[in-house]
């Protein structure tokens, strides 16, 4: 029942992403993987900065039976970016849950309004019903990623 050969993630940036949040941040903020490697970036005016290479899956939950993809939707191709609707939204929010732990001064409350706002600018009509969605159910998806995925990492001000 379960998929064989298929990679852990759907979607993976081939280059770096930054979106100005408008959020004010206390200090220039690095996230690193358990590897080392630097995957996040937030800055004191709020930029947030996903580093090229980062993977994902797009919006939760998804899951694989007999090499066929199931799950949350990511909305149809945006025609200004040519990605799906919901392509920014889950790669920032996830860059952000995976760090949960360690983005103080931000919490999963902002982490769920980044994406909401990010759904908004792409004109994704059920752009409510899915952050209700992260709002209900978004620690238990999170929980379930830590432990599959093994998200661990470090923080560090610039």
């Amino acid at each position: 029942m379960w998929c064989t050969d298929g990679a852990a993630w759907l979607y993976r940036l081939d280059r770096s992403y930054s979106w100005d949040s408008g959020l004010s941040i206390p200090a220039d903020l690095v996230f690193r993987d358990a590897k080392g490697k630097v995957r996040l970036v937030i800055e004191t005016t709020g930029r947030m900065t996903v580093m090229r290479g980062y993977s994902w899956n797009g919006c939760s939950p998804k899951f694989c039976v007999f090499d066929i993809l199931i799950g949350t939707p990511d909305g149809v191709v945006h025609l200004r970016t040519g990605r799906p609707k919901a392509y920014f939204a889950s790669l920032v929010h996830d860059a952000l849950y995976q760090f949960l732990p360690l983005s103080a001064p931000l919490t999963r409350a902002d982490a769920d309004r980044v994406f909401l706002r990010l759904l908004a600018e792409s004109n994704f009509a059920p752009r409510r019903l899915y952050w209700l969605a992260v709002r209900l159910f978004g620690w238990i998806v999170r929980l379930g990623q830590n432990r599959v995925r093994k998200w661990e990492g470090t923080r560090e001000a610039l």
